[in-house]
């Protein structure tokens, strides 16, 4: 039969496991490390459990552990089935395992727990933007971070504002765009006050996790996007180099008496083509004042654009510039793969309705 015990039962609501995550995730040689036994003892123990149907010992197959090789009989255990083994093994070898198994999978599971927490930054940090040397998180990323709502968070930030060490604005937050944003700095005060504040045991672990485990993961994120930055400073500037500082739609090249920005341009652009950011192929360098144009005519410059685009706006709008057709198409040919932009998919035509009596095509 399943072993139960009291304290088996007293221990899961002291621990905070991820409500969606499975719940088998120990594997056999950390068990047995954690057991300080052998994988080949812990396999006898398997089945002796096995071996006498009328005994009180039992793992059930789902419940206990489950296969992750039906040939090697490999398995994986739930916690349950860690405890079943560890009071198989107190009941008949007087180990005095159990103060060492309930410490084993609570950290366990706040192994789990972090790892959920990396991933939680990792879908939810798209947000992050550089300003004044500071990163700033927005609010909608925020709380799906921490994992709160919007009401709470609210709460937690007007506590911090009246505190003895208040939030600063332009240091711990800041409004972009007309909505307010945290800097990391702001974040970690925000995790630190719900983790101590918060009524719920496992609300207030998984904010002191993101604390603690979200420092080294955004600190991870910040500097890949610093170094993605350099790399796309560098593209732009080999970009000017290649094209001589002339902009390629005008064939203009600043002089002593006609003096102008060149800007190197992403032909896909960067935000909505990420992969491309860096090719300097994906750059052209353009005259400042041609640039703000070619947005302007796309609609913004938070609008995405493409190749397509381009060659559009060339053709409406300077339509004696038949070099750097030749260009963008080459560039095109280069990406045949890529996407046309929400623009040239509303601009391709689209088919006739079917009339009356007509058969279809």
């Amino acid at each position: 039969m399943t072993v139960s015990t009291p304290c088996t039962k007293a221990l899961a609501p002291e621990l905070d496991v991820p409500r969606k995550t499975s719940k088998f995730t120990i594997k056999e040689a950390e068990l047995a490390a954690a057991l300080e036994i052998t994988p080949q003892r812990l396999d006898e123990i398997i089945d002796f459990f096995s071996s006498d149907p009328n005994d009180e010992w039992e793992l059930t197959e789902g419940d206990h552990f489950m296969y992750t090789s039906q040939k090697w009989k490999n398995r994986i255990f739930s916690d349950l089935g860690a405890f079943a083994i560890a009071k198989y093994l107190d009941s008949h070898e007087n180990k005095s395992l159990w103060d060492r198994i309930v410490e084993f999978v609570t950290h366990h599971r706040e192994k789990i727990r972090n790892a959920f927490v990396r991933k939680k930054i990792y879908e939810n940090s798209s947000s992050l933007t550089c300003r004044n040397g500071r990163y700033f998180l927005s609010k909608k990323d925020t709380v799906a971070i921490l994992s709160t709502s919007y009401a709470r968070l609210n709460k937690s930030f007007e506590d911090l504002k009246h505190s003895e060490r208040p939030l600063k604005i332009f240091v711990d937050f800041d409004e972009i765009d007309g909505a307010r944003c945290y800097s990391l700095s702001g974040f970690y005060r925000l995790s630190q006050n719900l983790s101590n504040q918060l009524t719920s045991k496992d609300r207030r672990a998984w904010c002191e996790a993101v604390d603690i485990v979200g420092r080294k993961t955004l600190k991870a994120i910040t500097a890949e996007a610093d170094s993605r930055q350099q790399r796309i400073q560098k593209a732009m500037g080999e970009a000017k180099k290649r094209d001589k500082e002339t902009c390629q739609i005008t064939r203009e090249k600043p002089t002593r008496h006609d003096q102008f920005n060149i800007a190197a341009h992403h032909i896909f652009s960067s935000k909505h083509y990420p992969h491309l950011a860096v090719s300097v192929d994906n750059l052209i360098t353009l005259k400042e004042g041609v640039h703000k144009e070619f947005h302007t005519w796309n609609r913004g410059n938070g609008n995405p654009c493409t190749v397509n685009d381009l060659i559009d706006f060339v053709c409406e709008r300077y339509l004696d510039s038949s070099e750097v057709l030749l260009r963008l198409y080459q560039v095109k040919s280069m990406f045949p793969n890529e996407p046309v932009s929400t623009k040239q998919r509303q601009r391709q035509p689209q088919p006739k309705s079917q009339l009356p009596g007509e058969k279809a095509a």
